[in-house]
Protein backbone atom coordinates (compact mmCIF):
# COMPACT_ATOMS: atom_id res chain seq x y z
CA UNK A 1 0.00 0.00 0.00
CA UNK A 2 1.81 3.52 -0.71
CA UNK A 3 -1.34 6.26 -0.54
CA UNK A 4 1.47 8.61 -1.62
CA UNK A 5 3.87 7.64 -4.18
CA UNK A 6 6.02 10.74 -3.61
CA UNK A 7 6.20 14.06 -3.56
CA UNK A 8 6.97 16.57 -6.33
CA UNK A 9 10.55 17.82 -5.46
CA UNK A 10 10.25 21.38 -6.29
CA UNK A 11 7.23 22.01 -3.81
CA UNK A 12 9.14 21.18 -0.60
CA UNK A 13 8.99 23.58 1.80
CA UNK A 14 5.28 24.67 1.05
CA UNK A 15 2.28 23.52 2.51
CA UNK A 16 2.50 20.61 3.37
CA UNK A 17 6.10 21.07 4.21
CA UNK A 18 7.48 18.07 2.67
CA UNK A 19 5.78 19.15 -0.64
CA UNK A 20 2.94 18.93 -2.71
CA UNK A 21 1.91 14.90 -2.42
CA UNK A 22 0.86 12.67 -5.60
CA UNK A 23 -1.27 10.20 -4.21
CA UNK A 24 -1.49 6.15 -5.55
CA UNK A 25 -5.10 6.30 -5.74
CA UNK A 26 -5.12 9.63 -7.58
CA UNK A 27 -2.44 8.66 -9.92
CA UNK A 28 -4.13 5.62 -10.91
CA UNK A 29 -7.50 7.31 -11.33
CA UNK A 30 -5.36 9.95 -13.98
CA UNK A 31 -3.69 6.61 -16.06
CA UNK A 32 -6.94 4.97 -16.37
CA UNK A 33 -8.25 8.26 -17.75
CA UNK A 34 -5.34 9.02 -20.08
CA UNK A 35 -5.14 4.99 -21.72
CA UNK A 36 -9.05 5.60 -22.47
CA UNK A 37 -9.25 9.32 -23.45
CA UNK A 38 -6.01 9.85 -24.93
CA UNK A 39 -4.29 6.53 -26.19
CA UNK A 40 -6.49 3.20 -26.88
CA UNK A 41 -10.30 5.07 -26.33
CA UNK A 42 -9.55 6.95 -29.53
CA UNK A 43 -8.53 4.28 -31.91
CA UNK A 44 -11.48 1.84 -30.95
CA UNK A 45 -14.23 4.81 -31.08
CA UNK A 46 -12.99 6.69 -34.24
CA UNK A 47 -14.08 3.52 -36.11
CA UNK A 48 -17.60 3.59 -35.12
CA UNK A 49 -17.40 7.35 -36.60
CA UNK A 50 -16.65 9.28 -33.05
CA UNK A 51 -14.20 12.26 -33.76
CA UNK A 52 -11.64 12.14 -31.07
CA UNK A 53 -12.48 15.40 -29.84
CA UNK A 54 -15.99 14.27 -29.34
CA UNK A 55 -14.81 11.45 -27.40
CA UNK A 56 -12.39 13.36 -25.66
CA UNK A 57 -15.77 15.35 -24.22
CA UNK A 58 -17.59 12.08 -24.25
CA UNK A 59 -14.84 10.53 -21.63
CA UNK A 60 -14.96 13.63 -19.62
CA UNK A 61 -18.38 13.16 -19.15
CA UNK A 62 -18.97 10.03 -17.95
CA UNK A 63 -15.83 9.96 -15.95
CA UNK A 64 -16.95 13.02 -13.65
CA UNK A 65 -20.68 11.69 -13.70
CA UNK A 66 -19.37 8.15 -12.83
CA UNK A 67 -16.94 9.17 -10.44
CA UNK A 68 -19.96 11.07 -9.03
CA UNK A 69 -22.08 8.35 -8.63
CA UNK A 70 -19.85 5.61 -7.27
CA UNK A 71 -18.98 8.31 -4.57
CA UNK A 72 -22.72 8.55 -4.05
CA UNK A 73 -23.88 4.82 -3.48
CA UNK A 74 -20.73 4.57 -1.89
CA UNK A 75 -21.76 7.58 1.03
CA UNK A 76 -25.41 6.01 0.84
CA UNK A 77 -24.07 2.18 1.59
CA UNK A 78 -21.96 3.40 4.26
CA UNK A 79 -24.49 6.74 5.77
CA UNK A 80 -22.88 5.98 9.38
CA UNK A 81 -19.95 7.22 8.15
CA UNK A 82 -20.93 10.70 6.46
CA UNK A 83 -22.86 13.57 8.25
CA UNK A 84 -26.23 13.56 6.31
CA UNK A 85 -27.64 16.50 8.94
CA UNK A 86 -24.83 18.92 8.38
CA UNK A 87 -25.12 19.47 4.29
CA UNK A 88 -21.96 22.08 4.39
CA UNK A 89 -19.53 18.91 5.52
CA UNK A 90 -21.82 16.44 3.62
CA UNK A 91 -20.28 17.85 0.69
CA UNK A 92 -16.51 17.74 1.61
CA UNK A 93 -17.33 14.71 2.61
CA UNK A 94 -17.89 13.82 -0.59
CA UNK A 95 -14.87 14.79 -2.25
CA UNK A 96 -13.10 13.18 0.38
CA UNK A 97 -12.64 10.03 -2.33
CA UNK A 98 -9.87 8.89 -0.49
CA UNK A 99 -11.92 8.19 2.98
CA UNK A 100 -13.11 5.40 2.61
CA UNK A 101 -13.72 5.43 -1.24
CA UNK A 102 -16.10 4.43 -4.48
CA UNK A 103 -18.79 1.67 -5.77
CA UNK A 104 -17.93 0.57 -9.29
CA UNK A 105 -21.54 -0.02 -9.56
CA UNK A 106 -22.43 3.70 -8.80
CA UNK A 107 -20.22 4.47 -12.05
CA UNK A 108 -22.52 2.57 -14.00
CA UNK A 109 -25.47 4.07 -12.95
CA UNK A 110 -23.51 7.72 -12.85
CA UNK A 111 -22.39 6.52 -16.45
CA UNK A 112 -25.05 5.82 -18.37
CA UNK A 113 -26.79 9.03 -17.02
CA UNK A 114 -24.01 10.85 -18.40
CA UNK A 115 -24.16 9.13 -21.90
CA UNK A 116 -27.61 9.59 -21.84
CA UNK A 117 -27.10 13.32 -21.39
CA UNK A 118 -24.17 12.97 -24.20
CA UNK A 119 -26.71 10.84 -26.47
CA UNK A 120 -29.01 13.49 -26.83
CA UNK A 121 -26.87 16.51 -26.73
CA UNK A 122 -23.60 15.32 -29.23
CA UNK A 123 -24.26 11.59 -30.31
CA UNK A 124 -27.89 11.52 -32.18
CA UNK A 125 -26.62 14.28 -34.23
CA UNK A 126 -23.66 12.37 -35.07
CA UNK A 127 -25.59 9.68 -36.06
CA UNK A 128 -23.75 7.53 -33.97
CA UNK A 129 -25.20 3.75 -33.38
CA UNK A 130 -25.06 3.35 -29.35
CA UNK A 131 -24.70 -0.44 -29.70
CA UNK A 132 -21.52 -0.01 -32.04
CA UNK A 133 -20.47 2.47 -29.22
CA UNK A 134 -21.24 0.02 -26.56
CA UNK A 135 -19.21 -2.32 -28.09
CA UNK A 136 -16.26 -0.24 -28.85
CA UNK A 137 -16.58 1.17 -24.96
CA UNK A 138 -16.95 -2.44 -23.31
CA UNK A 139 -12.90 -3.07 -22.94
CA UNK A 140 -12.42 0.11 -22.02
CA UNK A 141 -14.52 -0.23 -19.14
CA UNK A 142 -12.75 -3.58 -17.92
CA UNK A 143 -9.55 -1.65 -18.86
CA UNK A 144 -10.93 1.44 -16.24
CA UNK A 145 -11.25 -1.02 -13.82
CA UNK A 146 -8.11 -3.25 -13.73
CA UNK A 147 -5.84 0.02 -13.58
CA UNK A 148 -8.40 1.27 -10.89
CA UNK A 149 -8.05 -1.70 -8.64
CA UNK A 150 -4.71 -0.96 -8.39
CA UNK A 151 -5.55 2.55 -7.12
CA UNK A 152 -7.81 0.74 -4.42
CA UNK A 153 -4.80 -1.30 -3.63
CA UNK A 154 -2.58 1.76 -3.06
CA UNK A 155 -4.76 3.42 -0.95
CA UNK A 156 -5.56 0.49 1.02
CA UNK A 157 -9.34 0.28 0.84
CA UNK A 158 -11.78 -2.07 -0.78
CA UNK A 159 -9.92 -5.21 0.93
CA UNK A 160 -10.91 -8.80 1.62
CA UNK A 161 -11.50 -10.92 4.86
CA UNK A 162 -8.35 -11.62 7.40
CA UNK A 163 -6.76 -14.46 6.05
CA UNK A 164 -6.31 -16.64 9.21
CA UNK A 165 -7.88 -19.75 11.19
CA UNK A 166 -11.10 -18.34 12.65
CA UNK A 167 -12.26 -16.79 9.42
CA UNK A 168 -10.67 -17.74 6.44
CA UNK A 169 -13.16 -19.09 3.83
CA UNK A 170 -11.35 -19.88 1.11
CA UNK A 171 -7.65 -22.18 1.30
CA UNK A 172 -4.50 -19.82 2.47
CA UNK A 173 -2.27 -18.78 -0.59
CA UNK A 174 0.91 -18.34 -0.77
CA UNK A 175 0.84 -15.32 -2.37
CA UNK A 176 -1.90 -13.60 -0.83
CA UNK A 177 -1.09 -12.55 2.79
CA UNK A 178 2.03 -11.03 1.37
CA UNK A 179 0.12 -8.93 -1.18
CA UNK A 180 -2.71 -8.39 1.48
CA UNK A 181 -0.88 -6.68 4.45
CA UNK A 182 -0.71 -3.51 4.10
CA UNK A 183 1.20 -0.65 7.00
CA UNK A 184 -2.19 -0.43 9.70
CA UNK A 185 -1.93 2.77 11.02
CA UNK A 186 -3.08 4.39 7.12
CA UNK A 187 -5.05 1.37 6.69
CA UNK A 188 -8.77 1.79 6.15
CA UNK A 189 -9.20 -1.83 7.83
CA UNK A 190 -7.77 -0.48 11.07
CA UNK A 191 -10.60 0.09 13.37
CA UNK A 192 -12.26 -2.83 12.46
CA UNK A 193 -9.01 -4.78 13.16
CA UNK A 194 -7.72 -3.44 16.23
CA UNK A 195 -11.09 -2.62 18.13
CA UNK A 196 -12.54 -4.99 20.16
CA UNK A 197 -15.64 -6.96 19.53
CA UNK A 198 -18.73 -4.96 20.32
CA UNK A 199 -23.11 -5.83 20.72
CA UNK A 200 -24.22 -5.60 17.30
CA UNK A 201 -21.21 -5.49 14.85
CA UNK A 202 -22.01 -6.94 11.69
CA UNK A 203 -18.72 -9.51 11.52
CA UNK A 204 -17.66 -9.42 14.94
CA UNK A 205 -14.97 -12.01 14.23
CA UNK A 206 -12.83 -9.46 12.24
CA UNK A 207 -12.57 -7.22 14.90
CA UNK A 208 -9.71 -7.39 17.66
CA UNK A 209 -7.36 -9.19 15.61
CA UNK A 210 -4.36 -7.26 16.55
CA UNK A 211 -3.33 -3.70 18.16
CA UNK A 212 -2.53 -0.45 16.66
CA UNK A 213 1.39 -0.45 16.70
CA UNK A 214 1.83 -3.88 17.68
CA UNK A 215 1.98 -3.53 21.38
CA UNK A 216 -0.53 -3.16 24.30
CA UNK A 217 -0.06 -0.55 26.64
CA UNK A 218 -0.22 -1.11 30.48
CA UNK A 219 -3.60 1.46 32.20
CA UNK A 220 -2.78 4.63 32.80
CA UNK A 221 -3.26 5.98 35.99
CA UNK A 222 -6.17 8.44 36.83
CA UNK A 223 -6.19 11.86 36.04
CA UNK A 224 -3.54 13.76 37.66
CA UNK A 225 -1.58 10.67 39.63
CA UNK A 226 1.58 9.59 37.82
CA UNK A 227 3.05 9.67 34.49
CA UNK A 228 -0.01 9.36 32.00
CA UNK A 229 2.56 8.45 28.87
CA UNK A 230 2.47 5.11 27.74
CA UNK A 231 4.50 1.97 28.63
CA UNK A 232 4.19 -1.16 26.81
CA UNK A 233 2.33 -3.94 28.52
CA UNK A 234 2.46 -6.66 25.75
CA UNK A 235 3.88 -7.33 22.18
CA UNK A 236 2.48 -8.96 19.77
CA UNK A 237 4.55 -12.39 18.80
CA UNK A 238 6.33 -11.83 15.37
CA UNK A 239 5.00 -8.49 14.79
CA UNK A 240 6.87 -5.79 13.14
CA UNK A 241 7.00 -4.34 16.88
CA UNK A 242 9.05 -7.49 18.13
CA UNK A 243 11.27 -7.73 15.12
CA UNK A 244 12.03 -4.16 16.21
CA UNK A 245 12.99 -4.92 19.38
CA UNK A 246 9.85 -3.46 21.55
CA UNK A 247 10.27 -4.82 25.12
CA UNK A 248 7.30 -5.17 27.76
CA UNK A 249 8.05 -1.90 30.10
CA UNK A 250 9.14 0.11 27.97
CA UNK A 251 8.35 3.54 28.33
CA UNK A 252 7.24 5.29 24.97
CA UNK A 253 9.80 8.47 25.44
CA UNK A 254 10.46 10.21 22.06
CA UNK A 255 7.98 9.79 18.99
CA UNK A 256 8.52 11.01 15.28
CA UNK A 257 11.69 12.57 16.21
CA UNK A 258 10.77 15.24 18.80
CA UNK A 259 9.45 14.09 22.74
CA UNK A 260 6.52 11.82 23.34
CA UNK A 261 4.00 14.72 25.23
CA UNK A 262 2.16 14.54 28.16
CA UNK A 263 -1.31 15.91 26.42
CA UNK A 264 -4.26 17.02 28.30
CA UNK A 265 -7.86 17.03 26.63
CA UNK A 266 -10.31 19.53 28.09
CA UNK A 267 -14.38 19.47 27.04
CA UNK A 268 -17.31 21.51 27.94
CA UNK A 269 -18.43 24.82 28.15
CA UNK A 270 -16.50 27.55 25.70
CA UNK A 271 -16.07 29.25 29.30
CA UNK A 272 -14.59 26.69 31.36
CA UNK A 273 -12.26 25.47 28.43
CA UNK A 274 -10.84 28.42 27.81
CA UNK A 275 -10.20 29.17 31.69
CA UNK A 276 -8.82 26.04 31.38
CA UNK A 277 -6.05 26.51 28.34
CA UNK A 278 -5.27 29.88 29.84
CA UNK A 279 -4.15 28.08 33.47
CA UNK A 280 -2.64 25.32 31.75
CA UNK A 281 -0.52 26.95 29.24
CA UNK A 282 0.49 29.98 32.17
CA UNK A 283 1.66 26.71 33.71
CA UNK A 284 4.30 25.72 30.72
CA UNK A 285 2.01 23.74 28.67
CA UNK A 286 1.34 24.39 24.83
CA UNK A 287 -2.01 25.06 23.22
CA UNK A 288 -3.23 22.73 20.19
CA UNK A 289 -6.21 23.65 18.15
CA UNK A 290 -9.58 24.11 19.43
CA UNK A 291 -12.71 22.70 18.10
CA UNK A 292 -16.21 23.63 18.43
CA UNK A 293 -18.84 21.12 19.10
CA UNK A 294 -22.93 21.56 19.33
CA UNK A 295 -24.55 23.90 21.26
CA UNK A 296 -21.60 26.08 23.96
CA UNK A 297 -19.39 22.76 24.04
CA UNK A 298 -15.52 23.02 23.43
CA UNK A 299 -12.87 20.61 22.63
CA UNK A 300 -8.95 21.64 23.06
CA UNK A 301 -5.53 20.02 24.26
CA UNK A 302 -2.93 21.39 26.22
CA UNK A 303 0.51 19.39 26.07
CA UNK A 304 3.42 19.21 28.64
CA UNK A 305 6.97 18.32 27.73
CA UNK A 306 7.77 18.03 31.82
CA UNK A 307 5.70 15.89 34.39
CA UNK A 308 6.71 17.99 36.98
CA UNK A 309 5.30 21.08 35.13
CA UNK A 310 2.25 18.71 34.13
CA UNK A 311 1.64 17.52 37.67
CA UNK A 312 1.88 20.94 39.36
CA UNK A 313 -0.40 22.25 36.76
CA UNK A 314 -3.57 19.87 36.50
CA UNK A 315 -3.89 20.32 40.48
CA UNK A 316 -5.18 23.48 39.82
CA UNK A 317 -7.77 23.13 37.44
CA UNK A 318 -11.66 23.10 38.72
CA UNK A 319 -13.46 20.21 39.14
CA UNK A 320 -16.44 19.87 37.05
CA UNK A 321 -18.22 20.64 40.09
CA UNK A 322 -16.48 23.86 40.08
CA UNK A 323 -17.30 24.67 37.30
CA UNK A 324 -14.29 23.61 35.74
CA UNK A 325 -14.36 21.27 32.00
CA UNK A 326 -13.90 17.12 31.43
CA UNK A 327 -10.10 16.87 31.46
CA UNK A 328 -8.36 13.11 30.48
CA UNK A 329 -4.74 12.85 29.92
CA UNK A 330 -2.98 10.44 27.42
CA UNK A 331 0.39 11.51 24.95
CA UNK A 332 1.38 12.42 21.54
CA UNK A 333 1.57 8.41 20.95
CA UNK A 334 -2.39 8.00 22.18
CA UNK A 335 -2.89 11.33 19.37
CA UNK A 336 -0.65 10.17 16.74
CA UNK A 337 -2.40 6.81 16.40
CA UNK A 338 -5.96 8.19 17.07
CA UNK A 339 -5.53 10.63 13.82
CA UNK A 340 -2.27 9.15 11.91
CA UNK A 341 -1.66 11.15 8.60
CA UNK A 342 -2.07 9.50 5.57
CA UNK A 343 0.57 8.11 2.99
CA UNK A 344 3.02 7.92 6.98
CA UNK A 345 3.68 4.17 7.25
CA UNK A 346 6.59 4.18 9.64
CA UNK A 347 6.45 4.69 13.52
CA UNK A 348 9.59 5.92 15.30
CA UNK A 349 10.02 6.20 18.45
CA UNK A 350 12.60 6.86 21.82
CA UNK A 351 12.02 4.24 24.63
CA UNK A 352 13.22 4.35 28.00
CA UNK A 353 14.72 1.10 28.64
CA UNK A 354 16.81 0.90 32.45
CA UNK A 355 17.24 4.25 32.10
CA UNK A 356 18.54 3.92 28.42
CA UNK A 357 17.12 5.85 25.90
CA UNK A 358 16.70 3.52 22.42
CA UNK A 359 15.54 4.61 19.14
CA UNK A 360 13.38 2.12 17.29
CA UNK A 361 11.72 2.33 14.28
CA UNK A 362 9.25 -0.22 12.15
CA UNK A 363 6.18 -0.09 9.98
CA UNK A 364 3.00 -1.84 11.70
CA UNK A 365 1.07 -4.15 9.71
CA UNK A 366 -2.34 -5.30 9.36
CA UNK A 367 -3.06 -9.29 9.74
CA UNK A 368 -3.32 -10.26 5.95
CA UNK A 369 -6.40 -9.62 4.03
CA UNK A 370 -7.57 -11.01 0.91
CA UNK A 371 -6.52 -8.79 -1.61
CA UNK A 372 -9.36 -8.78 -3.72
CA UNK A 373 -8.50 -5.28 -5.44
CA UNK A 374 -5.40 -7.52 -7.37
CA UNK A 375 -7.91 -10.18 -7.99
CA UNK A 376 -10.10 -7.79 -9.98
CA UNK A 377 -7.24 -6.37 -11.84
CA UNK A 378 -6.35 -10.08 -13.13
CA UNK A 379 -9.90 -10.75 -13.74
CA UNK A 380 -10.19 -7.62 -15.74
CA UNK A 381 -7.37 -8.39 -17.77
CA UNK A 382 -8.88 -11.70 -18.67
CA UNK A 383 -12.16 -10.06 -19.50
CA UNK A 384 -10.48 -7.65 -21.72
CA UNK A 385 -8.79 -10.59 -23.95
CA UNK A 386 -12.42 -12.57 -23.88
CA UNK A 387 -14.10 -9.71 -25.06
CA UNK A 388 -11.07 -8.23 -27.74
CA UNK A 389 -11.12 -12.17 -28.81
CA UNK A 390 -15.08 -12.67 -29.33
CA UNK A 391 -15.83 -9.02 -30.87
CA UNK A 392 -15.44 -10.54 -34.57
CA UNK A 393 -18.10 -13.46 -33.71
CA UNK A 394 -20.63 -11.08 -32.44
CA UNK A 395 -24.07 -12.10 -33.51
CA UNK A 396 -25.49 -8.07 -33.83
CA UNK A 397 -24.09 -5.21 -32.12
CA UNK A 398 -24.20 -4.66 -28.12
CA UNK A 399 -23.52 -7.93 -27.40
CA UNK A 400 -19.61 -7.34 -26.75
CA UNK A 401 -21.25 -5.32 -23.85
CA UNK A 402 -23.61 -8.32 -23.04
CA UNK A 403 -20.90 -10.89 -22.90
CA UNK A 404 -18.86 -7.69 -20.49
CA UNK A 405 -22.07 -7.27 -18.03
CA UNK A 406 -22.22 -11.04 -18.03
CA UNK A 407 -18.28 -11.48 -17.07
CA UNK A 408 -18.38 -8.67 -14.63
CA UNK A 409 -21.31 -9.64 -12.50
CA UNK A 410 -20.26 -13.11 -12.37
CA UNK A 411 -16.79 -11.86 -11.22
CA UNK A 412 -17.65 -9.16 -8.73
CA UNK A 413 -20.52 -11.81 -7.25
CA UNK A 414 -18.06 -14.36 -6.29
CA UNK A 415 -14.92 -11.38 -5.51
CA UNK A 416 -17.71 -10.16 -3.09
CA UNK A 417 -18.08 -13.15 -1.11
CA UNK A 418 -14.25 -13.08 0.07
CA UNK A 419 -14.59 -8.82 0.89
CA UNK A 420 -16.20 -7.32 4.21
CA UNK A 421 -19.40 -5.36 2.90
CA UNK A 422 -22.59 -5.52 4.29
CA UNK A 423 -25.05 -7.62 3.73
CA UNK A 424 -28.83 -7.52 2.94
CA UNK A 425 -31.68 -10.05 2.23
CA UNK A 426 -30.33 -13.74 1.88
CA UNK A 427 -27.16 -12.74 3.68
CA UNK A 428 -26.03 -10.81 -0.15
CA UNK A 429 -24.28 -7.69 -0.26
CA UNK A 430 -25.65 -4.81 -1.84
CA UNK A 431 -22.90 -5.66 -4.97
CA UNK A 432 -23.67 -8.83 -4.77
CA UNK A 433 -27.51 -8.04 -5.18
CA UNK A 434 -26.49 -5.31 -8.08
CA UNK A 435 -24.32 -8.31 -9.98
CA UNK A 436 -27.59 -10.78 -9.76
CA UNK A 437 -29.55 -7.42 -11.44
CA UNK A 438 -27.07 -6.69 -14.02
CA UNK A 439 -26.84 -10.34 -15.07
CA UNK A 440 -30.68 -9.92 -15.66
CA UNK A 441 -30.40 -6.98 -17.47
CA UNK A 442 -27.58 -8.73 -19.63
CA UNK A 443 -29.74 -11.22 -20.61
CA UNK A 444 -33.04 -9.14 -21.24
CA UNK A 445 -30.59 -6.63 -23.48
CA UNK A 446 -29.69 -9.60 -25.60
CA UNK A 447 -33.09 -10.83 -26.06
CA UNK A 448 -34.13 -7.27 -27.09
CA UNK A 449 -31.26 -6.60 -29.48
CA UNK A 450 -31.54 -10.27 -31.29
CA UNK A 451 -35.19 -8.83 -32.04
CA UNK A 452 -34.11 -5.19 -33.09
CA UNK A 453 -30.78 -5.56 -34.17
CA UNK A 454 -29.13 -6.92 -37.95
CA UNK A 455 -27.75 -9.95 -37.75
CA UNK A 456 -24.06 -9.21 -38.37
CA UNK A 457 -21.93 -11.50 -40.96
CA UNK A 458 -19.61 -14.38 -39.76
CA UNK A 459 -16.65 -12.60 -39.08
CA UNK A 460 -17.48 -9.62 -39.10
CA UNK A 461 -14.88 -6.84 -39.07
CA UNK A 462 -14.18 -6.16 -35.22
CA UNK A 463 -16.16 -2.69 -35.74
CA UNK A 464 -17.79 -1.15 -38.57
CA UNK A 465 -19.54 2.81 -39.02
CA UNK A 466 -23.11 2.81 -38.98
CA UNK A 467 -26.30 4.36 -37.75
CA UNK A 468 -28.94 3.61 -35.87
CA UNK A 469 -29.18 3.38 -32.54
Amino acid sequence: MHQVLFHIPMTAGWFPPSGVPVYGFGAMLFLTFTLIAMIWGPRRCEKVGLPREKLQDLAITLFLTGIGGARLLYMIQYSNQFSWNNPARLIGEFFQIWNGGIVFYGSLFGGVLGYVVFYRVVLKKLHISTWKMADAIAPLIALGLAVGRIGCYLNGCCWGQPVCVECQVVPLSAVSPALGQFPLLPAHSRDQVTRPAQAGDRLPQIHGLQTTTGFSLRSRPPFGEGDPRSIVAAVEPGSAAAQAGIQPGDRIAGLNNGPNQIVVELTGSADAVTGAVSLLTAAGGTAGPSESHSGDMLYATVAFDDLTAYTMAVRKLPSRNQGGPTATAHDSLWELARDWPRGVNTLSLVVDRDGQQIPLAFVPRTVPFYPTQLYETVSMVLLICLLLSFQPFRRHDGQVMVLFMVGYSVHRFFNEAIRIEPTYALGLTLSQWISVGMMAGAVALELYLRATQPRLPAGALPLQHGVGR
